[in-house]
């Protein structure tokens, strides 16, 4: 596996051969994801004891930052800081006008990580939805099922679509072809769709799909989502 970018015009840059890498389709890991890998690298410790130490160790740095202190770990490096303009020396820091912020830099552990990613170069594509992971309430499971009459939750990137045109939005793909749209939504964002399975739907296999049009861009563009989910 390598950190996979593609070359794009610079537009910030008087020279017009000035050209920027944009890093493409980098995986997202939570948590979860995280002690899972964990448990393939041979780890003896259960992964509910995992968890429950990380729950531990957040918690700690939280209350260290809460009391004003700074954390240096290998890992990461986090410190606060103040923004916005005091008017003099006997001003006093006010919510109104300014603002505590956390900085967050790279541990030395994970500074020299980036010595040994390798890279490769890949054609730039055109933008178009990109659909992660789909969450049914009905089941508790993800990338697996579809619940008719229940709700659902979609995360991914541009999923935003225009609801007043017919042919962008949220489809569902049955095996042979037939398409059921969408229609009941609480929530239409670029980075989640919450919705409500449509009733009705026939017992097999789907596949999921956005389509819209990107700001800037001209026709539809589709993405689906890289697995099979089932209406039992």
């Amino acid at each position: 596996m390598s950190l996979t970018y593609s070359l794009y015009e610079n537009h910030l840059t008087e020279n017009s051969n000035d050209y920027l890498a944009v890093v493409r389709d980098q995986d997202s890991h939570s948590l979860e994801e995280i002690v899972d890998f964990m448990a393939t690298r041979g780890s003896t410790v259960t992964r509910a004891d995992t968890l429950s130490v990380l729950e531990e160790f957040e918690a700690a740095i939280a209350q260290i930052l809460l009391r004003g202190g700074s954390i240096n770990t290998p890992l990461f490096r986090i410190s606060g800081a103040i923004s916005g303009v005091f008017t003099g020396p006997t001003d006093s820091f006010d919510p109104g006008r300014h603002e505590v912020k956390l900085n967050v830099n790279p541990g030395m552990r994970v500074k020299r990580l980036a010595e040994r990613i390798s890279v490769e170069k890949v054609s730039p594509a055109s933008p178009k939805p990109k659909l992660l992971r789909y969450y049914d309430n009905g089941s508790d499971t993800t990338n697996e099922t579809l619940s008719p009459s229940h709700t659902g939750r979609l995360v991914g990137e541009l999923l935003k679509f225009d609801p007043e045109d017919p042919d962008q939005g949220l489809f569902l793909v049955a095996s042979d072809g037939a398409e059921t749209k969408v229609e009941e939504f609480v929530e239409n964002s670029p980075s989640k769709l919450g919705f409500r399975v449509p009733e009705g739907l026939a017992s097999g296999e789907y596949t999921m799909e956005v389509r819209t049009k990107l700001h800037n861009t001209k026709g539809l563009r589709t993405g689906a989502l890289d697995a099979t989910l089932t209406v039992a």
